[in-house]
């Protein structure tokens, strides 16, 4: 067997076997899902009040259902309708005997739970649907309305068509619209909230609080339906259970008002059903049926609007904290830039002022000898002139550095750079004893950037290794500073001493703010250069083994990125 039919035959397994794990996944679900409608079915069946046609008042297999598929979304919908199908065939066959009776409400059921969780997918979101909005409690209400209606209708008309013109269709119609409505309305909240519990689990505060409160609830409402009816009033067991309810809205999450509901629910529709308390002593049973969707209505209603309102704020409480947030960090980084920007020019014009102020020293002592050396005294005064302009440059590279835009670039050749930062430095150098040797790479292109910015940085490398060489040790002390090539579009500066060295195991922090390791440091100098170069679209780094110098160097592209880089610092 040749090679490709080898593959194609490894294809073809592997499609079938995904086929057949997709299956069975598919077959599970619906089993899961019959098997979970099912027994809901069978518990109401035998313990719940049912009207004279057989209609329940509360039907909370519609919720499951309906729940279920807006949870899992389209992608899961056929496996959820076919267990729902064979479910409610078989839940529906113990009551009706007629096989057309038993088949027309059993796809009665699956079109009602696909409209619900269709209009809500479509109007207002799909698997990821919380009532924690206002907005979403009235949609799930409206859909379950609109979902309910025609296939109540549908079964009231199979009905009056199969069972004979005796059965009256709009009884049976409204009976059977308000036991799903009720049934979505009140289980297909829980079924939503518990799935999302699961995706997002709630604090241990909220446990522990939410099961306290239904446990309150719990008793609250069995005490108050329990009492005789000449009592009480129909508004007054609705309302004593409300305060807690309250206290779950606006204390958990949605979940837990909607288990709240849930609970305040079946409390009322187990005492109507065995004529137990408030709810059981009314006749006839459809009025008892009506006053307790009634007040299962209010009360579900009503819970789930104000935990949706609660958790609204909650979460605009959220965003505002955010918000605040935000700004004090904003507002805290503008403080550091100023703090940064005062810093940087005091730091960097701190060496030139020197310089002037000790030619500017040197030259009033030539000029009081007899005679005076007019040439030393007119080269030193070039000299302050240079560290005067210098400061000038200094001064304009950091104001430009710290603004949101760069200024206008230019070709800069790093080369001059390199020998004009040795001219700037031939004093320090002289007055600490350091030789300075260069390598410069011959016809080195031009780079397009801002020529103080990168003077600055190479300045700030090279006076940082003439102070790091200031030591008593009988080392010779070497400045190098190099260029080269590195391959065809990119320059690499180097500036490396014959110090000390610096610990390996600060290096990677050393071009972060306001950080150094020199007593009178500011720790802004390699700071500076890191953002000089970064914003020349390049890399600082740098190495050392702790003993024998440090090697600081910069790569810059040659097509320089400036203009396209943010400052950071």
């Amino acid at each position: 067997m040749s090679q490709s039919s080898i593959a194609l035959d490894k294809s073809r397994r592997s499609g079938a076997a995904e086929l057949g794990s997709r299956w069975a996944r598919n077959i599970a679900l619906a089993a899961a899902v019959g098997a979970a409608y099912f027994l809901v079915a069978q518990v109401t069946i035998f313990g719940i009040a049912f009207q004279p046609d057989k209609t329940a008042m509360f039907w909370p297999a519609a919720g499951i259902s309906s729940g279920i598929l807006i949870v899992l979304g389209p992608r899961r919908r056929w496996p959820v309708v076919a267990g729902v199908f064979a479910a409610e065939a078989a839940a529906t066959v113990q009551n009706w005997q007629i096989s057309w009776l038993t088949a027309a409400i059993s796809m009665c059921d699956p079109v009602e739970a696909l409209t619900v969780a269709w209009l809500v997918a479509h109007y207002f979101g799909g698997t990821d649907f919380t009532l924690d909005r206002a907005r979403n409690v009235f949609g799930l209400l409206f859909a379950a309305a609109i979902g309910t209606f025609l296939p109540s209708l549908g079964v009231a008309v199979a009905k009056r068509l199969l069972l004979g013109p005796s059965i009256e269709v709009l009884p049976i119609w409204q009976h059977w619209f308000g036991g799903d409505f009720i049934g979505i309305v009140i289980v297909a909240p829980f079924v939503i909230g518990f799935f999302d519990a699961l995706r997002h689990p709630p604090s241990r505060r909220e446990y522990v609080e939410g099961a306290v409160a239904l446990l309150s609830l719990a008793i609250v409402t069995s005490i108050i339906v329990a009492l005789p009816r000449e009592n009480w009033r129909v508004l007054l067991p609705v309302a004593w259970p409300f305060p807690i309810l309250l206290w779950l809205a606006g204390r958990s999450r949605p979940v837990f008002a909607a288990a709240g509901a849930f609970l305040v629910s079946g409390i009322i529709v187990w005492t109507a059903t065995f004529g137990i308390g408030h709810f059981g002593e009314i006749s006839p049973l459809g009025d008892r049926v009506l006053e307790a969707q009634t007040a299962i209505l209010f009360l579900a209603v009503s819970a789930y609007v104000l935990a949706a309102l609660f958790a609204e704020r909650r979460k605009s409480e959220a965003l505002l904290a955010r918000s605040n947030s935000l700004l004090q960090r904003e507002r805290d980084n503008k403080l550091l830039n100023f703090d940064a920007i005062t810093a940087s020019i005091a730091h960097e014009i701190r060496q030139p002022l020197a310089a002037i102020s000790l030619n500017a020293d040197t030259a009033l002592e030539v000029l009081e000898t007899k005679p005076p050396d007019l040439q030393a005294v007119k080269k030193l005064l070039t000299e302050v002139v240079e560290d005067g302009h210098r400061t000038g440059s200094i001064v304009n590279g950091i104001r430009s550095l710290f603004q949101k835009a760069d200024g206008e670039l230019h070709p800069v050749d790093l080369n001059q750079i390199a020998l004009d930062v040795l001219q700037s430095l031939h004093v320090e150098l002289r007055d600490h004893g350091v030789t300075a040797r260069t390598e410069l790479a011959p016809d080195l292109p031009l780079i397009s950037g801002n020529k103080n910015q990168l003077h600055q940085a190479i300045f700030n490398l090279a006076h940082n290794a003439v102070e790091a060489m200031n030591t008593g040790t009988d080392r010779a002390r070497v400045l190098r500073l190099t260029t080269a090539r590195r391959n065809s579009n990119a320059i690499v500066v180097s500036v490396q001493d014959s110090g000390p060295g610096i610990d390996p195991t600060i290096l990677d922090g050393m071009f972060e703010v306001f950080v150094t390791n020199k007593a009178n440091g500011m720790g802004l100098g390699l700071a500076i250069c890191r953002e000089i170069v970064e914003r020349h679209g390049g890399k600082l780094s740098a190495s050392s083994d702790g003993k024998s110098g440090a090697l600081f160097e910069f790569t810059l592209p040659v097509e320089s990125r400036a203009d396209e880089v943010v400052t950071h610092v």
